[in-house]
Parts: structure tokens; C-alpha cells; sequence
């Protein structure tokens, strides 16, 4: 991950060595002055020269002041930008669906398409919004009318696809992360998942999916997930050493929801094995093709007259077809 510096290496580079350099480089000149002692302020030996000594020191004590406010403040702008922000440097998710739209962090429009159709979906503060912070979920047509409501389940992230016979899939994610519209990884929350009927409203499916498992799309009647890796932990002081567990995508079937079928195990826990030491950040996008998922760990680096994309450094790919369980 980037913004590695700790806040002592950040002081030091605006301006902390200039700072010691210049104490150090009084010492010195003091150290070597005729008559005195190498303690001078301590021990107050005699001087041939005091009012320039002291007109040395005051400026000296003036240098040192106006440089310790200033680090104050690059203190305090560290700390906004590192400890008040514990998502910073985490590694971000994209949606990216065949008709081009895409979702990610930065995403805070209250409408998104629903992929397939006409319609979209509409975030909108439920009634008893300050008591539980709960969203409703509007449909709209074409011509923005709302066609129907679903009071409670909504969210600021959601996302929908159309399926056969004008049914759609909608996902109402509920994430912790801060400064970010969801999409960083590690702080979701839980999400909500249904499937409507958009010729009636009619809610044919309704469940939840836990912490962290990030819904990509779904085939028929497979809802399809990531769920990112777990490195090694410990319980009881570390006696007990619970093993770390890779990266996977996994299915739920409406037909079982509660069951997990495993689909592609990746070769890493936390991150694949590349290079990001050009980047300021990693995102994972996931594309979504009609029999084919694809999974591109990406790093955001400089290529050249100031602009700044997006490389693909490792992808997986990974048919969806009714076969290709694990």
C-alpha cells in the first residue's frame, strides 16, 4: 500500500532535519568561541562579545519558534490526513458492467441504472430517518416517475440488473468506510438483495448477505460474491493459530441461501504478488461479461505529461456457466 510515511518521517521531510541542522550548527559556533565553555547556557561563561551573543541567541530562539509552530501545523495536517482517516490506503472495488456504466468509491449520485432496463434506482431518506438512519428505495422510469417504493431496505450504494421476463436483482450496500461511498475493502457492513418483478413490483426474493461479502452480480438464480482473504490470527494469547484463508468467489442460490458454493479460490490472501511501488493506490475491478467474470487487481501510477491511469498489473478470469463450480 501507498501513504506509508509515518508521521516522524513526514515531519522530517518538511522540515525537522532543517531545524536539528540549524541547533546543531549554533552548538558548534558557540562551542568554538574563545572563552567559552561548551555548556554555555548552563554554566554562563565569560564571553568577550555579550550583546552579540545575545542578539545570536534571541535570534536563534525566534528561528527555533517560528519552525516549531510550523511543524505544529504540519503535524496537525499529518494527522488529518492519516489518523482521521483510517480507509486511506485501503485497497478500493469497481463494478464494471457491459454496457460501460461502473461503480465505485466516488459514486454519490441518488440514481443509478439499472443495468438491462430503462428504469433506475433512487436512494431516499426513510421517514423515521433521524431515529434509524434507514434509506427507502425508489424505481423509476424512463421519464424519472417513481413506479414503485420499498420503504426500509434502501441504501446510498446501490446497484441493480435486469434478468429474464422483466425481473431485476437489486443490492442495497451498507458501508462503514469514511470519506468514501463504500467500495473500500474491509468496511462493508451488510448488504440487502432482492429480486423484483418491474412488471408489478412484486418482491419475488428477499435476503441479506454478512460482513465484507461483496456482491458482484447474478446468473438466474446464483447471486455471486467476493469475499477478500483472512491472514493468520490467533486466539487466547496466541495459543490457538487460526490459519489464513485466500481470497475466493463463491455462490448463493435463492433456492439455499444459506449455503456457500465455492467457485474460484485466488492465489493470494490479502493482495497477488505485484508491483504497485509506482502507485498512490490499488483498486479491483470486476468486470461482469455474459458467461465470464474478470478480476483485474490495478494500481493508479503516473504515465507521463502529469496524467495518471489506472494499469492492470494481474487478472483472473473465471467462467459462470452452471458448471463451473470449483
Amino acid at each position: 500500500m501507498k501513504y506509508d510515511l509515518s508521521a516522524v518521517e513526514m515531519l522530517k521531510m518538511l522540515g525537522y532535519d532543517q531545524l536539528q541542522e540549524m541547533i546543531d550548527d549554533r552548538k558548534g559556533r558557540w562551542s568554538k568561541r574563545p572563552g567559552r565553555c561548551l555548556c554555555p547556557v548552563v554554566c554562563g561563561g565569560v564571553v568577550r562579545d555579550r550583546r552579540h551573543e545575545k542578539e545570536n541567541g534571541s535570534d536563534m530562539k525566534i528561528n527555533i519558534v517560528r519552525h516549531i509552530v510550523s511543524l505544529c501545523w504540519v503535524t496537525m495536517v499529518v494527522l488529518l490526513l492519516t489518523g482521521c482517516n483510517p480507509a486511506a490506503g485501503a485497497t478500493e472495488y469497481e463494478v464494471i458492467y457491459p454496457s460501460g456504466y461502473s461503480r465505485d468509491s466516488y459514486a454519490y449520485d441518488e440514481k443509478s441504472p439499472i443495468e438491462g432496463s430503462s428504469c433506475y434506482l433512487q436512494w431516499e431518506k426513510a421517514d423515521d430517518y433521524e431515529k434509524t438512519y434507514d434509506y427507502d428505495i425508489h424505481i423509476l422510469d424512463e421519464n424519472d416517475s417513481v413506479l414503485y417504493r420499498y420503504p426500509d431496505v434502501g441504501s446510498k450504494a446501490m446497484r441493480g440488473n435486469i434478468q429474464e421476463d422483466s425481473k431485476t436483482w437489486v443490492c442495497a450496500e451498507h458501508w462503514t468506510a469514511p470519506h468514501h461511498n463504500g467500495y473500500v475493502e474491509g468496511w462493508l457492513k451488510e448488504s440487502n438483495l432482492l429480486l423484483i418483478d418491474l412488471s408489478d413490483g412484486e418482491i419475488l426474493f428477499q435476503d441479506k448477505a454478512g460482513e465484507n461479502e461483496f456482491y458482484i452480480t447474478t446468473y438466474g438464480t446464483r447471486c455471486y460474491f467476493y469475499f477478500p482473504g483472512k491472514e493468520e490470527s490467533g486466539k487466547l494469547f496466541g495459543l490457538i493459530k487460526i490459519p489464513a484463508e485466500n481470497a475466493v468467489i463463491y455462490y448463493r442460490d435463492i433456492s439455499d441461501w444459506t449455503q456457500k458454493h465455492m467457485v474460484y479460490t485466488f492465489d493470494y490472501v490479502a493482495e497477488p504478488d505485484i508491483d504497485t511501488s509506482n502507485g498512490v493506490k490499488t483498486r479491483v475491478k470486476f468486470y461482469i461479461y455474459e458467461n465470464q467474470l474478470k478480476v483485474a487487481w490495478t494500481s493508479f501510477e503516473p504515465v507521463g505529461d502529469g496524467h495518471w491511469e489506472y494499469l492492470e498489473k494481474k487478472a483472473y478470469e473465471i467462467p459462470i456457466t452452471e458448471n463451473a463450480d470449483e
